[in-house]
């Protein structure tokens, strides 16, 4: 029998994992695989869709699906093999939040606790747990919970190299209505080479949830800049995340050394920008400037590249180099901008709205898909390239590095060659054409082939000024997905020319990404507007 896409999903990853990380899993992780394998096809069924769900309880009667005939028979083996509990496992409070508001007025009257018609769900609730014997919400909600969602977590991160996704938010290949790059996998490529090192990365939800439930700070930060030792640790941005939570906290209790020690070690705004302010506290303008200067000639994104623009002003009056530097790099020009009254959009689209005043144009409602998937095709064998440890699964719309400031390091060669190639004449739109033809469908993480019409993309080629395109690209090629928002939400074209808007509803403003992006379009010779519109 044909299994669920889902299901297939699930069990691919187990191979993949047993295959390659065999020897980091600990024997009863191992054996709860072999016993996974050996459940009955509906029980693995109801229990990958329970794991992919939020949970962690899940009512019996909200668990419906069309593939599992006998769903409680499922359930009564996933409970009798350990794989998942009963209600009698959970308190009060794991089944409280299951209730319907009726069902807890119920038991509310049937307890005799006096309650208000108008209260709000939560107040109930409270009410429900302080006055209804425990036994009798396991009554009123049988619920199951799977007992294994660590073992599946741990697995994830195995196969996928961070303990940031899951099936949730990595579809596999699901009914193949999604084909991947034939990129090579290396065998035995994978991120970490020991179990101490899986441990580390597992103890990072451990050390978060320290940190939230505010124990020991100096403990939480000894324990947390130990895990620098393992170079694994950096690409992981649930790190970066918590050194930076980390430093504010020190910051708020003006132990300035400490924060300095955490944003110092965080690759992820607003690292930076902290520790520049806390030394111009401090009056070390020249470590703050060293720190904004860094911040304006490599941003991590736009809001940072703004932010070191203002630290620069307050730095120009004591520190040459900030003067200097802000005397080479004038901000640029406001964007040039159009503002329309015009009628509401039957869709309720302001970008439609807009769309229909462009008179004499025709056009299409773009925003980031258009230029994102310019960039993808330009660089699509750059991307799939088979750089060491790129490629550790075949279910992967980009490398695994494409995150970190190591995938423009590691591909810095065949960059700049291709964009050199891309200064020929007519070179972009022939190679873009090129490689859309011969792997349209194919996923890539920076082309939305469903959101991306052949015609869009032809349209485009054929009006897009090339000094703008290289533009794009020589502005994406060093931290592509740092800068893959913000583009103009309509691409309008008239005669081979054509022009860019971003528009703006009633009460709307203009985002530091936006602003880079439309004063890069008009560098570049590419008429990009701000419109702001109206409705009559």
């Amino acid at each position: 029998m044909e299994e669920p896409y889902y299901l297939e999903n699930f069990q691919c990853v187990l191979q993949d994992v047993v295959a390659r990380c065999g020897d980091l899993l600990l024997p009863d992780e191992l054996g709860r695989v072999e016993a996974f394998l050996a459940l009955p096809s509906p029980a693995r069924r109801v229990l990958v869709r329970m794991l992919t769900r939020q949970g962690p309880w899940f009512r019996r009667d909200a668990l419906r699906y069309a593939e599992v005939e006998d769903l409680p028979g499922a359930l009564a083996i996933l409970i009798a093999q350990d794989f998942c509990a009963d209600s009698e496992a959970a308190g009060a409070a794991d089944l409280e939040p299951l209730l319907r508001k009726g069902e807890v007025e119920a038991l509310l009257r049937e307890a005799g606790v006096p309650f208000r018609r108008a209260e709000g769900r939560r107040s109930l609730g409270d009410r429900l747990l302080a006055g209804v014997p425990e036994a009798r919400i396991r009554e009123a909600a049988p619920a199951v919970s799977p007992r294994v969602t660590a073992w599946a977590r741990l697995l994830f991160m195995l196969f996928f190299g961070n303990g940031e996704q899951d099936l949730t938010d990595f579809v596999l290949a699901e009914l193949g209505q999604v084909r991947y790059e034939d990129y090579p996998v290396e065998p035995g490529c994978r991120l970490f080479q020991s179990r101490r090192e899986v441990d580390i990365l597992c103890s990072l939800d451990d050390l978060r949830a320290a940190f939230d439930a505010g124990q020991d700070l100096g403990a939480v930060t000894r324990t947390l800049l130990a895990m620098e030792q393992w170079a694994g640790i950096r690409p992981q941005r649930r790190y970066h995340r918590l050194l930076n939570d980390v430093g504010r906290e020190w910051e708020r209790r003006g132990a300035d050394a400490a924060a300095l020690d955490c944003f110092g070690r965080s690759a992820l705004p607003p690292a930076r920008e902290r520790m520049a302010r806390i030394l111009m506290a401090q009056a070390r303008f020249p470590e703050a400037a060293e720190v904004a200067l860094a911040m304006a000639e490599n941003p991590v994104d736009c809001a940072e590249e703004r932010c070191a623009r203002r630290l620069l002003a307050r730095l120009a009056r004591r520190e040459p180099r900030a003067a200097r530097w802000r005397a080479e790099h004038p901000p640029d020009a406001p964007a040039p901008s159009l503002r329309l009254r015009v009628p509401r959009h039957p869709s309720g689209s302001v970008e439609q709205a807009a769309l229909a005043a462009a008179t004499g144009w025709t056009g299409f409602h773009t925003e980031n898909t258009l230029w994102n998937a310019l960039f993808g095709l330009a660089f699509w064998d750059i991307l799939f390239a088979p750089v060491p440890g790129a490629f550790q699964h075949r279910f992967q719309s980009a490398p695994a590095d494409l995150r970190g400031p190591e995938f423009h390091a590691r591909r810095r060669e065949a960059i700049e060659a291709r964009l050199a190639e891309l200064e020929q004449p007519g070179a972009p739109a022939r190679l873009i054409r090129a490689v859309a033809e011969h792997k349209r469908g194919v996923a890539n993480a920076f082309v939305n082939w469903r959101a991306l019409p052949p015609e869009h993309l032809e349209a485009a080629l054929t009006a897009l000024p090339q000094p703008a395109l290289l533009a794009v690209l020589r502005t994406m090629a060093p931290n592509p997905t740092a800068w893959r928002s913000g583009f103009p939400d309509l691409f309008l074209h008239r005669a081979g020319a054509c022009m860019l808007w971003e528009v703006k509803g009633p009460g709307d403003v203009l985002r530091p990404e936006q602003e880079r992006w439309l004063a890069i379009f008009n560098r570049a010779g590419l008429e990009a507007r701000v419109v702001w519109i109206e409705y009559e």
